[in-house]
C-alpha cells in the first residue's frame, strides 16, 4: 500500500504531464477549422514542441528559484489563462505567439511531473506519468467529440487554473544550480527517432476524420497507456536488443502502411508500439553520450522534431509521412543493434560510470559515420522520387548529415 502523501504525489504527476498535453494536441483534432493553408494549420498544432525546448531548459533555474510548489501552481495556472486567450483571438500570428507560450508552460509542467515522480523511486508512478502523454490524447479526442470547435476546446484548456491550486499537495524541493553539458549529436537522434511516431500521429486525426473513424485514435491512445509497462518488461525478458527490433519493425509496418492506405486499424498498431518505443528511448540514448546531467537537454532538443515532422509529413502524407516513419524506425534499429554490438547489455545496464560510455563512443564514432552517411543516401535517393517542390523536405533532413560531421568531423 502506498501512503497517502505518494498518492498525492502520483495523482499530481500525472496531471502536470497529461492537461498540458491536452492543451497542446487538441488542436490536431481541429486543424480544419483554422481556414488557413494546411502546412500552417499544422505549424500552430506543432509550434508548442519548440516552445516545450524553452521551457524545458528553463525550468532547472525557475525551480531553484521558485521551488516544487510554486512551479506547479505557476506553469498550470498560466497555461490554463493562455489556452482561454488562444481561444478567442482571431488573429492567426498572435494564435502562434500563445501556441508557443503553451509549450513553454508545457515544458516547465511536464519537467516539474517527471523529476517528482522520480523522486519517489517508484517505477510504476514514473510510467503511470509518462503515459500523460497518451491521456491527454485521448481528452483531446473526447473534448473534439463532445465540443466540436476550436473555440471551445481551447476555452477548456482553463481546467488547469482550478487544478493548479492542487500545489499544496505536491512534493516539496528545489533544484540544484548544476552546469548542464551538451548532449552529443547522436544521443539526440536517439530521442528524435523514438519520438517520430508521437511527433508525425498528429496527423492522424485529419486522416481518421475523413474515414470516421476517431474511436480507432481513441482506442490506440488507450492501449498505448499499459505499453509504457509492457515494452520494457518485454525487454526485461527477451532483452533490449530483441525489444528493439520487435517494436520499431511492428512500428515501422504498421505507420507506413496507416499513411499509406488510410485503413484506421493500423493506427491502433502504430500508436501502441511507436509510444511504446520512448519507454527504451534513455537506454540508447546513455549509450550514445547521455549522461545523468545532458539527458533532459538531449530529449528536449529531441522535442524539436515535433515542429517540423508534422509540417513536413503534410506536404504529402501518403509519401512524405510514410517515408519519415520507415526511416526513423529503421534509423532507431540501427542504433539499437549498435549498442548491442558496443557494449554488452549486461555491462550496459549495470554501469553507472558514463564516461566509459564516453569513451566507447569514441572508438566507435567511423562505424557511426558509415550508418549516418548509408542513412542520408537512402532518404537522398528516396526524396528524388517526389516531385521537385517538395526540395524543402530534403533541405530539412539534409542538416543531420551537416550537423553530425560538424560535431565529430
Amino acid at each position: 500500500m502506498i501512503s497517502r502523501n505518494t498518492a498525492f504525489v502520483a495523482v499530481t504527476s500525472v496531471i502536470a504531464y497529461a492537461l498540458p498535453t491536452y492543451v497542446i494536441v487538441a488542436p490536431a483534432y481541429t486543424v480544419n477549422q483554422f481556414n488557413v493553408a494546411q502546412w500552417l494549420a499544422f505549424l500552430i498544432v506543432s509550434i508548442p514542441f519548440g516552445g516545450r525546448v524553452i521551457g524545458a531548459l528553463s525550468y532547472q533555474k525557475i525551480i531553484v528559484s521558485l521551488g516544487s510548489r510554486l512551479t506547479f501552481l505557476t506553469s498550470l495556472f498560466s497555461l490554463g489563462i493562455i489556452s482561454i486567450a488562444s481561444g478567442i483571438v482571431s488573429n492567426i500570428g498572435i494564435l502562434i505567439v500563445l501556441r508557443l507560450l503553451v509549450g513553454v508552460m508545457f515544458g516547465l509542467a511536464t519537467s516539474f511531473a517527471v523529476e517528482q515522480a522520480i523522486k519517489t523511486g517508484n517505477r510504476f508512478i514514473t510510467a503511470l506519468t509518462m503515459s500523460g502523454w497518451a491521456i491527454g490524447w485521448i481528452g483531446g479526442a473526447f473534448a473534439y467529440l463532445d465540443l466540436k470547435t476550436w473555440y471551445l476546446i481551447a476555452l477548456s484548456g482553463g481546467i488547469t487554473i482550478p487544478l493548479s491550486l492542487l500545489y499544496q499537495k505536491t512534493d516539496s524541493f528545489k533544484g540544484e544550480k548544476i552546469k548542464l553539458g551538451l548532449p552529443s549529436l547522436l544521443s539526440v537522434l536517439a530521442f528524435f527517432f523514438a519520438f517520430e511516431p508521437a511527433f508525425i500521429l498528429q496527423l492522424a486525426p485529419t486522416i481518421l476524420e475523413k474515414e470516421g473513424g476517431l474511436s480507432w485514435l481513441i482506442l490506440g491512445y488507450s492501449i498505448s497507456v499499459p505499453m509504457y509497462f509492457i515494452i520494457p518488461a518485454l525487454a526485461r525478458i527477451l532483452g533490449e536488443t530483441k525489444a528493439i527490433i520487435i517494436s520499431t519493425s511492428i512500428s515501422a509496418l504498421s505507420g507506413t502502411l496507416f499513411f499509406v492506405t488510410g485503413i484506421p486499424y493500423l493506427v491502433v498498431i502504430f500508436n501502441a508500439f511507436g509510444l511504446g518505443i520512448n519507454s527504451l528511448a534513455p537506454r540508447i540514448s546513455q549509450f550514445y553520450g547521455a549522461g545523468a546531467r545532458n539527458m533532459g537537454v538531449a530529449l528536449n532538443a529531441a522535442a524539436l522534431g515535433g515542429v517540423i515532422v508534422p509540417v513536413v509529413g503534410s506536404i504529402n502524407i501518403k509519401i512524405v509521412a510514410s517515408l519519415i516513419t520507415a526511416i526513423s524506425m529503421i534509423a532507431l534499429l540501427i542504433m539499437g543493434i549498435k549498442v548491442r554490438e558496443g557494449i554488452a547489455v549486461g555491462n550496459y545496464r549495470s554501469t553507472s560510470n558514463y564516461s566509459s560510455i564516453s569513451n566507447s563512443v569514441e572508438r566507435y564514432n567511423l562505424k557511426y559515420i558509415k550508418i549516418i552517411n548509408k542513412l542520408q543516401n537512402y532518404i537522398t535517393r528516396s526524396f528524388k522520387r517526389i516531385n521537385l517542390s517538395n526540395k524543402r523536405v530534403l533541405a530539412i533532413l539534409s542538416t543531420i548529415d551537416f550537423h553530425f560531421y560538424h560535431r565529430f568531423g
